[in-house]
Order: structure tokens, then sequence, then C-alpha cells
């Protein structure tokens, strides 16, 4: 059963209208017709010719799908290795964090007595100098020590302690 695909009926009024005898214009319109019947694609044809295509579609899909379950479940596998890398690597980088911070309290340490040493050698040195600036000194030339220090300390002077050129 062919589909209509023109209205002959109207077609032939048309052709009367023009002119046309009217057994003349029915078979002109009846030729028509069955001519663009035959030649004519419907949308019935159209839906047969392509269901195989459309079932060959569905086929590569439902590959297409399983292939994606299987590279799903890969991916989720490396997903799990790469949460207990993770999970390793948080662990490592938690104990280094935690040496790191014992060297540092270590140094520190260190460092706070290296202060205090370098603190007590400045004291050291600031109290010679202070001591060397109230010192009682030789004179330039003698050597001994100078008048004014004899007098303060009311000690003699020992005769072994002159120089030997004045003997």
């Amino acid at each position: 059963m062919s589909a209509t695909v023109i209205d002959t009926l109207r077609f032939a009024d048309r052709l009367k209208e023009a002119g046309f005898e009217g057994p003349q214009a029915e078979g002109m319109a009846r030729a028509l017709g069955d001519e663009l019947a035959e030649r004519m694609l419907t949308r019935r044809d159209l839906q047969e010719a392509l269901r195989p295509i459309h079932a060959r579609f569905d086929a590569m899909e439902s590959k297409f799908d399983a292939r994606l379950d299987v590279v799903d479940a890969r991916l989720d596998g490396m997903d799990s290795k790469f949460n207990a890398m993770e999970d390793k690597f948080d662990a490592k980088f938690d104990a280094l964090r935690a040496e790191i911070g014992s060297v540092h309290r270590e140094l520190s340490g260190k460092f706070n007595v290296l202060v205090g040493v370098m603190a007590l050698g400045f004291t050291l040195l600031a109290g010679l100098g202070s001591y060397n600036a109230v010192v009682p000194r030789f004179g330039p030339s003698t050597m001994e020590p100078s008048e004014t220090l004899q007098e303060e300390t009311k000690l003699p002077v020992a005769p072994s302690s002159r120089p030997l050129a004045e003997g």
C-alpha cells in the first residue's frame, strides 16, 4: 500500500480549470500520483530504512557503555591506590615535620647557649677593658710603678726591680 503523495483530485480540478478535458485531467492526475508514489520516499519508508542503522548504533552504544564500565572500574582502582599513596605521603610528611620541629628545638637551644656564651664573652671583654682602664700602669721608660702608685700603696720598691743600667 503506497502512501498518497499528492491530492490527485485537487490536481485534476486544477487541470480542468486550466482548460484540460475531465477524463484527460483525471488520467494525468492519476498517472502523476502513481509515478510520484513509486519514486517518493515517505516518512515510514525512511523509518524502515533507518531501523538497521539504529540497531547498529544501539549495539555500539551498549559495547561503548560496557567498555566505559571497565575504564571506570580501573579508574576507581587507581583512585584507591592514589588515596593510599596520599595517606603514606601524609604520614611521611608528618614524620618529617615532627623531625624538623625536633631539630629546630635542638638548634634553638644551641643558639640560645651560643648567644649566652657570646654575651658572657662580651661581658668579660668589657670587664677586661674596664679593668685595663683603671689598673695602675708602669711608667713608660722605667717599667716601674709610677710614684703616685707607690705613694698610694705605700709599698717600698725592691732594689732588684731597678734597672741594671743604674748600678
